[in-house]
């Protein structure tokens, strides 16, 4: 949960980490609930700052802005 804080990965782990998931026939998914709509500041989505284009990305709860 974001209320317990969070850890800012290493520069490049999230990029080696799609790499590794890609090579071997994973998809990448961004959770993007605690991260998208601007939350990081300088982006729009929180991966955008890793440089790294997920397969899917999943928004929930922000997209409503707490409605419903």
């Amino acid at each position: 949960q974001g209320v317990g804080g969070a850890v800012q990965y290493p520069k490049n782990y999230l990029k080696q980490a799609y790499k590794l998931v890609r090579e071997r026939g994973g998809i990448c998914i961004a959770d993007e609930v605690q991260t998208g709509f601007g939350r990081t500041g300088s982006h729009f989505w929180g991966f955008q700052g890793h440089d790294v284009i997920p397969d899917m990305v999943t928004m929930a709860k922000g997209i409503g802005n707490g409605f419903p």
